[in-house]
């Protein structure tokens, strides 16, 4: 079962700090075993590099929104959007946080920019616990993106995940002035909640991305001619925000077959069009697309998830196919069967 929506009807329980490092940490193990087990891991990952880091920018006063960062990550530029000063490069700190996330047999407490100091009891803290008081730290010692950027790291290095979950970047600005134990704790517990709501978020994407998987194969099983549909299925997989432009620039198309394709893709609901433009247009993933507030989430009782298409069924109607289109040409040319 998701979390409660409003964790304040439940009561007095909801508002203890241990009550909700319970819930954050069941939220969190859900995702973490869903991703270790999908085949649309990569996908999803990469993903939520953009969604955590975009968090992370807005903890340090950057005024953002998740599309400019999926924009900067897909290398495709949204109309209506502001412009970021060049001077200051936003995005510099992405690859070397992404590197920090990938490497293995790493000891937790290994390039931090503070002295970690063991206090009595350290070891009955909850790991999540323990993985926001070494957040704090950070912030004390170095209050750059990088802290911000720091929590899925400890998450993954302490154990509490067996992959590393960037969607789980979050803070609260109030760690930074909290000078009494009730501030902080009022913070932390913000954090708690925070967790919780980016780790059912997390599910929901990997659900998204493995349905659009699903929906891309059915999709192909109807084309005649599948292969270009094909690589740009995979191509959205890893850049979810596309032009006609990026696209032939990407899979080596004419521009105006780039359209045409990313035409058929929409008509098969592989894309949406968001820029409501006649040219230069702008294609997201549906999943994305609502979640971004472009377009407005279906209502009523939700869709049945899509199935991977039979491949018996799939091969009967290639066949059923193929004896059709025979006997047409046998009507057309009697002669050239005897």
């Amino acid at each position: 079962m998701d979390a409660i929506s409003n964790p304040s009807d439940i009561g007095p329980l909801a508002e203890t700090t241990d009550y909700l490092i319970e819930r954050a940490s069941v939220s969190i193990g859900r995702l973490d075993a869903l991703v270790s087990a999908s085949f649309a891991s990569p996908a999803w990952t990469l993903r939520a590099s953009w969604t955590g880091y975009a968090r992370a920018l807005r903890l340090q006063g950057v005024e953002i929104d998740d599309i400019d960062v999926f924009s900067w990550g897909s290398g495709v530029p949204v109309p209506g959007r502001p412009r970021f000063q060049t001077t200051i490069d936003h995005f510099a700190a992405f690859t070397p946080w992404r590197d920090r996330l990938d490497q293995t047999g790493r000891h937790w407490a290994e390039d931090l920019p503070f002295t970690v100091r063991p206090e009595p009891g350290r070891g009955r803290v909850p790991v999540l616990r323990r993985a926001l008081d070494l957040l704090t730290d950070f912030l004390k010692a170095d209050p750059s993106i990088m802290a911000w950027l720091a929590l899925p790291v400890f998450l993954h290095r302490l154990g509490l995940t067996e992959v590393p979950l960037p969607c789980l970047v979050a803070g609260d600005r109030q760690l930074l002035n909290a000078t009494r134990e009730r501030d902080r704790g009022a913070a932390v517990r913000r954090i708690l909640r925070m967790l919780e709501t980016a780790a059912i978020a997390g599910r929901q994407s990997l659900t998204a991305i493995e349905d659009a998987h699903a929906i891309s194969i059915a999709a192909l099983v109807g084309e005649r001619r599948p292969s270009s549909l094909g690589r740009l299925a995979t191509l959205l997989m890893v850049a979810p925000v596309q032009s006609p432009e990026a696209v032939a620039r990407r899979l080596r198309l004419t521009l105006s077959g780039a359209g045409k394709l990313l035409a058929r893709a929409a008509a098969v609901g592989l894309v949406v069009e968001v820029s409501g433009r006649r040219a230069w247009r702008v294609y997201i993933v549906p999943d994305l697309a609502i979640t971004l507030g472009f377009v407005a989430a279906p209502k009523g009782r939700p869709a049945l998830r899509p199935r991977l298409p039979s491949p018996d069924r799939g091969l009967a109607e290639i066949l059923a196919q193929f004896d059709s289109e025979l006997a047409a040409f046998d009507a057309r040319f009697p002669s050239a069967s005897k």
